[in-house]
């Protein structure tokens, strides 16, 4: 297979090579998101840059390689608006240690990774943020060899800090929205991904520790894609939300935007509308899709996670042996236009 060049990446994008190369060398005269965008074509392409290193003191240019490790399939791969958002602060943060930035895609079914820590020798990276989960056995093991931080996913073991949103205050807001709005009887859904996604669960116990806080009872049968062997398709999560509309169960709160969005398109299907049957919340604040409604929702910051996420990659190359940390960044509710008022 022939290699990927810098011209090939141009022409996908519609930038001129020099942009392209400009964007991969990480040049503060390039804006962050066009250099999101260079950086994670370049990935899913499979390009290898030809990182040029100071042989002496008196040259100027990058002197650390920050590895962006994305654990997801290529083929699965397909750009995303949050990825899109954290990779702008990454790179965008990066820049200003006169840092390259090696973005890579890792297949999760690949135990061994021995590709992997080729890459991480060959480019000499001097630390690495993590981007979706991974094993945690192979976290620690990248970890125990250079400074790592996590985005989203909370490694609780070895020195690997994470910059997460704050969940649990996030989650709350949605439900007192929601009860604010009249409703008492509040579902939650989630889809099942190919890789363990701790965060589902993590967003399940907020929800369910908002509704104590806010003197509403959870009911087991509302947590949709939750249970051990639940692994319901979209159009089965639609039609076991009908039989919880049925049962007098006004509101679901879903995990992620996009199970929200794909939901509401399912719902209707089934003759069932968002919000006068159904008042339905979602989490990330991505845009909505043609001809949607906006979701009540929580926006979370990615671009400043990303800022953060390469803040503390500085710090723990500094600081090998400090303590961990688990840093929480604020989202904002975003009422959109899905929850309907009931009180009356």
């Amino acid at each position: 297979m022939a290699r990927i060049n810098q011209q090939e990446i141009a022409g996908r994008l519609e930038l001129s090579q020099t942009t392209v190369s400009r964007s991969l060398a990480n040049h503060p005269a390039i804006n962050a998101e066009t250099k999101a965008k260079v950086l994670e074509t370049a990935a899913m392409l499979g390009y290898r840059q030809k990182i040029k290193r100071r042989t002496h003191s008196s040259e100027t240019g990058p002197s650390v390689i920050w590895g962006v490790l994305i654990s997801m399939p290529k083929k699965f791969s397909n750009p995303t608006e949050t990825f899109q958002e954290v990779l702008r602060g990454i790179a965008d943060k990066s820049s200003l240690h006169h840092s390259i930035l090696d973005v890579v895609y890792h297949d999760p079914a690949d135990a061994q990774a021995s590709d992997l820590f080729r890459r991480m020798r060959t480019s000499k990276w001097k630390g690495v943020l993590l981007i979706y989960p991974i094993a945690p056995e192979l976290a620690f093991e990248i970890a125990n060899q250079m400074a790592t931080v996590s985005i989203i996913n909370n490694y609780r073991e070895g020195y690997i800090d994470t910059v997460d949103v704050d969940q649990c205050d996030t989650i709350f807001s949605l439900v007192k929205l929601l009860k604010e709005h009249g409703h008492r009887r509040i579902g939650y859904l989630t889809w099942r991904y190919r890789v363990d996604a701790p965060w589902i669960m993590h967003r399940l116990g907020s929800f369910v520790e908002a509704l104590y806080r806010l003197d509403l009872e959870f009911d087991p049968e509302g947590a949709i894609n939750v249970h051990p062997g639940d692994h319901l398709e979209p159009p089965q999560c639609a039609r076991r939300v009908e039989r919880l509309v049925r049962k007098g169960f006004t509101a679901l709160v879903c995990a992620a935007d996009h199970q929200a969005y794909d939901l509401i398109s399912e719902l209707a299907k089934l003759g069932i509308r968002v919000p006068e049957d159904v008042s339905v919340t979602g989490f990330d604040g991505i845009a909505p899709p043609s001809q949607a409604k906006q979701l009540a929702t929580i926006r979370v910051p990615y671009e400043e996670i990303g800022r953060s996420a390469t803040h503390q990659l500085v710090r723990r190359t500094e600081q090998p042996s400090a303590p961990r940390q688990h840093i929480l960044v604020d989202g904002t509710l975003l009422r959109g236009e899905t929850v309907q008022d009931i009180s009356s």
